[in-house]
């Protein structure tokens, strides 16, 4: 486990307080078996629900969602030490949370943004996204109307939060930060 990193919301949550999260993502840039790593899980406790895929492991421990995942991008910012555990650092997690929203708007991912937005800009933000992805060709236009489409999510329930955010107030912060972004 030394070579994963902790990232994602619940990464987020420790570094900015603002909500619960309910699982743990855990990121390498060395590629690794899954297998192994599920034998050695096991020696910790109680294993259910194993999705093995190249390069991932999806699992709970002791009724903890985990998963592990090969994520070859490079790193933006050094480690948060944390608890004996290493934590992306604030850039790295908003550069995944905009590819996150991209692919999926859940209401977690949102509220996650929207308080990252609270210490950076959305063209800041854009502009490690490129450093971040560099190989990677990204439609920009997409991104940016995925970060105000929010059908999905709407219907969502709120996670259990630590700060008192309206979901509407956070539907229009975005909303204003994306009709002020320009390329």
């Amino acid at each position: 486990m030394q070579n994963f990193y902790l990232s994602g919301g619940t990464a987020l949550s420790l570094l900015l307080g603002h909500r619960e999260s309910e699982d743990l993502d855990f990121f390498t840039k060395n590629s690794f078996q899954p297998t192994l790593l599920q034998q050695k899980l096991l020696q910790r406790g109680t294993l259910e629900n194993v999705q093995i895929e190249e390069g991932t492991l999806n699992l709970f421990l002791n009724k903890v969602k985990l998963q592990f995942q090969y994520y070859p991008y490079n790193l933006l910012e050094e480690f948060i030490p944390w608890d004996g555990i290493n934590i992306s650092s604030l850039v790295d997690i908003a550069c995944t949370k905009l590819i996150t929203i991209s692919m999926r708007g859940s209401k977690k991912d949102f509220i996650d943004l929207y308080v990252i937005l609270q210490q950076m800009t959305l063209e800041q933000l854009f502009s490690k996204l490129d450093e971040k992805y560099a190989k990677v060709q990204y439609n920009y236009p997409h991104i940016l109307k995925s970060l105000v489409y929010f059908n999905d999510a709407d219907n969502q329930p709120m996670p259990r939060m630590h700060k008192d955010f309206s979901w509407e107030d956070i539907k229009g912060s975005i909303v204003k930060q994306v009709k002020k972004f320009t390329f």
